[in-house]
């Protein structure tokens, strides 16, 4: 395919592409507009190319080609007469303007290389073309000595394709005239969608045989089925791909084979060997043959509530292309559909690490002084911030977040913590399935249950949880040894310790401490160890001030030395010098 567009308006009288506008993140000089971002551009005595006002990795440069175009090359040259060129850039595709996909080589990178001089011009072939309308590159790295400056061309061809879109109810029904029996048999389509489940299409053949392409939780199910058995025997399940359900155009063909299935999402392409309770001999050539599906074919129409919403494109069956005989209203294509891809309101979100966010505006609330937001997500991580905002006069921070892969919400008010000795007064409301949880007369949060959430007086409530006091008063409820929360001043400021209770004898408590197995000798006949407890000072020295008797066991030991001639030993815990 020739090039489809070069970024500068006149250059159509020599080579006629079709129309196109830019969109760029700002620009430093009036004459550095995009119509001068062609490779070649020296016509004008200034410096040609694009510029933005700000050399940072938060500029870009889209393209529009004013209509979906299978893209297959893109080629880069820095700004004429400076020492401005990128060195580095990402390619980002979208269909909508707003939805975008980074561009990835087969080899999983991501990043371009750029140019070494403003001159030269580095061309690069996609090694699978792209199908988008729309065109941003953003620079990454650029000539340390200049700044962000680029001229762009891109290459490819029309792309022509018949698009269907389905409601989630709607339905295409096919009724293929019988077929002589090939040796392959295949249907390819591409689809997206923003719904994570959905029937794709379900065809049926000879001998009650069907196959079923299913989108559930975003992974592509296949499933060959013989007769209406729900058994195991009668069924047999593929699954291909993940995350399928993100508004991007995802490409899908199987390939039938007499004994085997070949099955392809995107790039990856998958054999399947057909069981054989779904193959028949052929009687004559004693070999074994798949009966087909070539009868019977329904687009997202098994049953209203598990249909497609979303669209399919280029929907071929052996080569026929299906959605055209639908446009043409062919007397073998019954449904109710829409012959054109809607795109939805809402935008999926990418935050690639850590250090991804996403800053909005405040926005003014209502008159009575509410406000909603919502949002959907999904993650592997078990942890990380969703949304975080504050509250109007200073009130206090609100985050929602995952912990534990549970969502959380806490609110953070100023001079707000609960430990500090005093009474605070916690009211808890249910009503219609909503919880409210008001602290010190403020209705802090707010959570609604579903199911409803219905405390009667049948249920059980707990109050309590507070620590005991010592080992003691756990070996007196029939406590065995073991680990215990110990809360030395009950309500008191000190916090509780973790302490091993041993239940068997006179002595229960047992402090953890780090021992320390080398260290340094000050003297050849002196050694001052430092031995570092788990429990903080305050709560050691509250233990033992409340204990009837306290010891500590320190040991010893050494190598090719002769014990009797080592100095004693002194330890020293909070002025206290106990000798050994």
């Amino acid at each position: 395919c020739a090039f489809i567009g070069k970024l500068v308006f006149f250059f159509l009288l020599v080579k006629p592409f079709k129309a196109f506008s830019i969109v760029l993140s700002n620009i430093i000089f009036f004459y550095l507009l995009p119509l001068h971002a062609s490779l070649l551009y020296t016509v004008i005595p200034v410096s040609g190319g694009w510029s933005p006002l700000s050399s940072d990795r938060y500029q870009w440069l889209e393209v529009d080609l004013g209509e979906r175009t299978q893209i297959s090359a893109v080629a880069t040259q820095g700004r004429y007469g400076s020492s401005d060129w990128l060195i580095a850039y990402l390619l980002m595709f979208s269909d909508t303007g707003h939805n975008w996909k980074q561009y990835h080589q087969e080899d999983g990178i991501g990043v371009f290389p750029g140019n070494s001089n403003a001159d030269s011009v580095v061309k690069h072939k996609l090694q699978q073309p792209v199908i988008a309308r729309y065109v941003r590159l953003i620079p990454l790295d650029w000539n340390p000595n200049g700044r962000i400056g680029l001229r762009l061309e891109t290459y490819g061809c029309p792309y022509d394709s018949d698009v269907v879109s389905f409601s989630g109810h709607s339905s295409l029904v096919y009724r293929l005239s019988p077929r002589p029996r090939i040796s392959k048999e295949s249907i390819s389509l591409n689809f997206k969608t923003l719904r994570n489940s959905g029937i794709l299409f379900h065809a049926e053949g000879q001998n009650q045989q069907s196959i079923t392409l299913e989108l559930e939780k975003g992974k592509l199910l296949l499933l060959l089925q013989k007769g209406r058995s729900s058994s195991p025997d009668s069924r047999h399940l593929v699954s291909l791909g993940s995350l399928l359900d993100d508004q991007h155009w995802h490409y899908f063909a199987v390939e039938h084979h007499s004994t085997h299935l070949n099955l392809t999402v995107d790039k990856t392409t998958l054999w399947v060997q057909i069981p054989s309770t779904f193959r028949q001999y052929d009687t004559n050539k004693k070999k074994p043959h798949s009966t087909g599906f070539s009868f019977y074919l329904t687009l997202t129409g098994l049953s209203t509530n598990r249909n497609l919403y979303g669209c399919l494109e280029n929907l071929l069956y052996n080569g026929l292309n299906l959605v055209y005989l639908a446009k043409q209203k062919d007397q073998r294509v019954t449904g109710n559909v829409t012959f054109s891809c809607a795109e939805p309101v809402s935008v999926a979100m990418t935050f690639t690490g850590p250090q991804s966010f996403l800053w909005l505006p405040w926005m003014t609330g209502s008159s009575s002084g509410g406000m909603s937001m919502g949002l959907h997500f999904r993650t592997w991580n078990k942890e990380g911030l969703l949304l975080t905002f504050d509250l109007p006069e200073r009130a206090g921070v609100v985050w929602l977040y995952l912990s534990k892969a549970r969502l959380c919400l806490q609110i953070h008010k100023p001079g707000s913590a609960l430990n500090d000795g005093q009474w605070h007064n916690v009211e808890l409301i249910s009503r219609r399935g909503h919880v409210t949880v008001a602290v010190d007369g403020d209705e802090g949060a707010t959570a609604h249950t579903s199911p409803s959430l219905v405390i009667t007086k049948e249920s059980n409530l707990f109050y309590g949880a507070i620590h005991e006091q010592s080992c003691e008063a756990y070996k007196h409820k029939g406590n065995t040894s073991g680990y215990y929360y110990i809360d030395v001043d009950g309500s008191g400021p000190i916090k509780p310790q973790l302490i091993y209770c041993n239940m068997t004898g006179s002595r229960h408590t047992r402090p953890n401490t780090n021992t320390p197995c080398r260290h340094p000798c000050v003297s050849p006949l002196r050694s001052i160890p430092h031995f570092e407890y788990t429990s903080q000072d305050e709560q050691l020295m509250a233990i033992v001030s409340q204990s009837e008797h306290c010891e500590q066991e320190v040991a010893y030991h050494c190598r090719k030395s002769r014990f009797l001639n080592t100095p004693g030993l002194q330890v020293d815990i909070s002025n206290f010098v106990l000798s050994y």
